[in-house]
């Protein structure tokens, strides 16, 4: 059963009662996020670097990243439900504090256990992410959730655009002047939130929505989030960052080993995968759901990704790179969000932040999981199974196949058990034919 939220007229005027202006929220957040990214995409393009400089094998730059995700699995759902209680704002402040402290840390650090150390601060306080989607989720309705989800990932791109390229070169220096940027970064993402971004959650509106989910279930208020649709989209979620990390934890490694690709080159293909994923969540993707549909859009991401994941194995030269990351950028910029959109319909609007905390939680999971495997096969190098000879590229591209393969399954079950998931469309094409 899904959870009914307000149109858009109601909910536009029901977030005046709060004081909260919905342009200058995204505008705010937007520029938050850019500056986070930033910050953090500049490091990718140097692991490889440093892990030559430390003697670190392949597998080593797979827990690297694992250790990250590893301890945001544990503390997102924590700073999720505090911002619920406490407000998205200051929440969202403490964990932006703590990522300057991590890059801070990675700057200044003589070894890989400290590496180490700055990744797992860095995990412990990467609350942005749950409490900006909760925040999102304030501000929007089932309606306009998708493509605003889509414009947000306009600045996720271009922090992707501008931090591998400027970390690349950087990088070319010292490994550390990006770490030290980064902390630069972060001190602007504080100050704008702290002076600009405007609390979508204020102490009345929780008092409202707690009195009124207080009515509407007599339960106090401790009416539990889990139910058959969030758990379904949760390992949706989980299958969908497996793919797309699957490729993105080991591709430093991969354009290193199998192109002889140094920091600059490996900057330079991010930029441009950011570029498309920047022209796909920017300026395609409302336009593509307005023609074909969220459903349709949705079932067709996936089957694209499949594709794409079976073509992987055979990039045999490093221009083809360049071709892969055009559909595979618009599986990175559709495929999160709509999944994440159909989240937010399962769960009350006083437990959002509880729900993205969760959402959290499953990609930490994948991204404990899947750098492990990706850096394994590239660790491995080979693996014959009979007459069949599989090298790591192989693995990486079949296995990414297989767990698309799976999503797709989850998703047609979770449309039979929810015909109504996306009855706003049809109410759109109702209201749309009326004024025809």
């Amino acid at each position: 059963m899904e959870i009914e939220t307000p149109n858009k007229g109601s909910h536009g005027n029901h977030l005046e009662k709060y004081n909260v202006n919905v342009k200058t929220a995204f505008f705010t957040i937007m520029l938050s996020i850019f500056v986070d990214v930033l910050g953090y995409s500049m490091i990718l393009p140097l692991l490889p670097q440093i892990a030559k400089i430390y003697g670190a094998e392949d597998i080593i730059v797979g827990v690297l990243i694992s250790s990250n995700a590893f301890t945001a699995l544990i503390f997102g759902p924590i700073w999720g439900k505090l911002s619920d209680i406490y407000g998205r704002k200051p929440i969202l402040i403490i964990s932006q504090a703590g990522t300057f402290a991590a890059f801070l840390i990675l700057g200044i650090s003589d070894s890989i256990g400290i590496i180490f150390l700055s990744r797992i601060v860095d995990g412990i306080f990467g609350g942005q992410i749950p409490i900006i989607r909760a925040y999102i989720t304030d501000i929007t309705t089932p309606e306009t959730r998708s493509s605003e989800i889509g414009k947000i990932t306009v600045s996720f791109s271009l922090g992707m655009v501008l931090g591998p390229s400027l970390g690349g070169f950087l990088g070319a220096i010292s490994w550390r002047y990006p770490a030290f940027l980064a902390c630069g970064m972060a001190i602007i993402s504080i100050i704008l939130t702290f002076k600009v971004l405007i609390e979508s959650m204020p102490r009345e509106r929780r008092d409202d929505l707690r009195e009124e989910m207080i009515k509407k279930y007599k339960l106090s208020g401790k009416r539990s989030i889990w139910n058959k649709g969030l758990i379904m989209r949760l390992l949706q979620l989980f299958m969908a960052f497996s793919i797309t990390l699957l490729f993105n934890s080991s591709f430093p490694l991969v354009m290193f080993k199998r192109y002889g690709a140094d920091s600059i080159a490996i900057g330079l293909v991010m930029t441009v995968g950011a570029l498309v994923v920047m022209f796909y969540g920017g300026f395609l993707m409302k336009r593509l759901i307005r023609k074909f549909g969220e459903r349709n859009i949705f079932l067709f991401t996936i089957s694209l990704a499949i594709g794409i994941s079976l073509f992987y194995p055979f990039l045999f030269e490093f221009w083809m790179v360049f071709v892969f990351v055009i559909p595979f950028g618009l599986v990175m910029a559709f495929l999160p969000g709509l999944i994440q959109s159909n989240m937010t319909k399962a769960v009350e609007s006083n437990k959002q932040g509880v729900a993205s905390g969760y959402s959290t939680n499953f990609q930490s999971i994948a991204q404990s999981i899947m750098p492990l495997v990706s850096t394994g096969y590239l660790q491995i190098g080979m693996l014959s199974l009979g007459f069949l000879y599989l090298n790591a590229y192989d693995m990486i591209g079949f296995t990414a196949a297989m767990v698309a393969i799976i999503l797709l399954f989850l998703v047609i079950v979770d449309l039979k058990w929810h015909p109504k998931l996306y009855a706003h469309e049809k109410r759109e094409e109702i209201k749309q034919s009326k004024t025809a």
